[in-house]
């Protein structure tokens, strides 16, 4: 019995550490880059060790800034939308803390690609 109970608190642990699973310590920090296509401009994205993303889009289309949330994954994928406008990206983080992808309007109208890198300032 004290072999099971031992079993199942190893598991129960190891399924709390999984749960909260954050990114690889080098993929967080603060990027800077551009979108381009049917919409474009400039990104100032921040990711957070635990993988959140947020930021602004600053769009020269319609002259606004857009606010960005989104979630960073552990291999790295990401996807993020922006709040007043509806913009969806989606893309990856390389080992080279190069954060590239795709991006498009909600309802397909529009789209185009993105890039940014990491600032170690």
């Amino acid at each position: 019995i004290s072999v099971i109970i031992i079993g199942f608190l190893v598991l129960a642990l190891f399924s709390g550490s999984m749960a909260s699973a954050s990114i690889p310590e080098r993929m967080s920090g603060n990027y800077i880059g551009t979108f381009i296509g049917d919409d474009y401009g400039s990104l100032r994205l921040t990711v957070s060790p635990d993988g959140l993303i947020t930021g602004i889009a600053h769009s020269n289309v319609s002259l606004e800034d857009l606010t960005v949330n989104g979630t960073c994954n552990y291999d790295g994928t990401c996807e993020f939308m922006t709040e007043e406008k509806p913009m969806r990206f989606f893309g990856s983080i390389d080992f080279m803390n190069r954060f590239i992808g795709k991006w498009e309007s909600t309802e397909g109208s529009k789209r185009g690609s993105f890039t940014a890198m990491i600032s170690r300032e």
